[in-house]
């Protein structure tokens, strides 16, 4: 086994500032995350936090891997486990240093430790404040151990203060899931430094949005998405390729001109948009879409790009759909210094 990240999470609210108890509350953790290999039960784990040199936290436990150790979660898969602590710490770690035995080897894995804010307002499509919590996913998309996250104020404003490093999603939503709202959905996003992030919740999702950069032909990017709408759920077949599919439909029907996309926040235009399907093995396919846009020459072209995609509707008169998706990545390929 070999340990490829390890973190710590602070979660500090107090009881009152959690707004739907029922649906999460989040909790402060260390997490060790094993990459393709598979835990090897019994594991053990010795902790240690250090803050300025001195140490402000070491615990130590085993892992039976049976689901029933208290204070430790495990990934479904194996692949890694988060420590949890009984009370929060005043002081962040950092440096986090864990020493592990598995299987009768013994390992010991150091990091240092960075964090920052991501913060920002939670609004209806209306512009009316959305209380909601926040959560983001470290790795994978499993429930816990591998989510921090916070509630919103009343007033749909946010501080959440995570480590650094790569998030594979962040969503957005409260208790009025499947009953009058979708998430809000973050993908890929990159936690290197204190940033605003203003959430919408629709009645819709923007699910797994994708960048595809175009290295050849058009200066151009492809985003991939999948709409998705609550309230509504049809089944028929079509033919991808020269295969028959079975359709899942839960998307909604959305045009070019219900589509707005921002890079770094500027508004952009949409070249096109290109309804497709997204397969799966077993014979079944749910609609999704693929919008175009100009891959226009900014100076901060050389720095982290933040992309927005909004859908609405309203204009159309059918049932209104809507939603707001964003995802982050660096250009790789030299697009900014030709």
């Amino acid at each position: 086994m070999k340990v490829k990240d390890m973190w710590y999470f602070h979660y500090n609210q107090e009881e009152s500032e959690i707004l739907q108890p029922d649906l999460v509350i989040p909790e402060s953790h260390v997490g060790i995350y094993c990459e393709a290999e598979e835990l090897v039960f019994p594991v053990s784990f010795h902790i240690w936090g250090y803050c300025k040199g001195e140490v402000m936290f070491e615990k130590e436990v085993t892992v039976s891997g049976n689901g029933d150790d208290e204070g430790v979660s495990v990934r479904s898969d194996g692949y890694g486990a988060v420590i949890k602590f009984g009370e929060n710490k005043d002081c962040e770690p950092d440096v986090l240093q864990v020493t592990y035995e598995t299987d009768g080897k013994t390992e010991t894995f150091e990091k240092e430790c960075r964090y920052f804010m991501f913060s920002g307002q939670i609004s209806d499509f209306d512009g009316k404040p959305f209380p909601a919590v926040v959560m983001l996913y470290r790795y994978g998309f499993d429930e816990p151990p591998f989510i921090m996250g916070t509630w919103s104020d009343r007033d749909g404003k946010y501080n959440l203060r995570v480590p650094a490093g790569s998030y594979n999603a962040m969503y957005a939503d409260d208790n009025t899931y499947g009953i009058s709202s979708l998430e809000c959905w973050g993908w890929n996003m990159i936690a290197d430094r204190d940033e605003t992030i203003d959430l919408k919740i629709g009645n819709g999702e923007v699910y797994s949005l994708n960048v595809g950069v175009n290295n050849g032909g058009m200066r151009t990017l492809f985003l991939s998405f999948r709409p998705m709408i609550y309230f509504k759920k049809e089944e028929y077949s079509t033919v991808v390729g020269e295969q028959n599919f079975h359709v899942t439909d839960i998307a909604p029907e959305i045009a070019k001109e219900d589509v707005t996309v921002y890079v770094n926040g500027r508004k952009t235009e949409v070249i096109s948009l290109q309804k497709i399907y997204e397969t799966a093995p077993e014979g079944w396919c749910m609609p999704m879409y693929i919008a175009q846009i100009p891959r226009e020459l900014y100076a901060d072209c050389l720095d982290k790009q933040t992309i927005i995609l909004e859908y609405d509707t309203k204009d159309r008169g059918n049932g209104r759909a809507c939603s707001r998706g964003f995802t982050q990545f660096y250009y790789k390929d030299g697009f900014c210094t030709r």
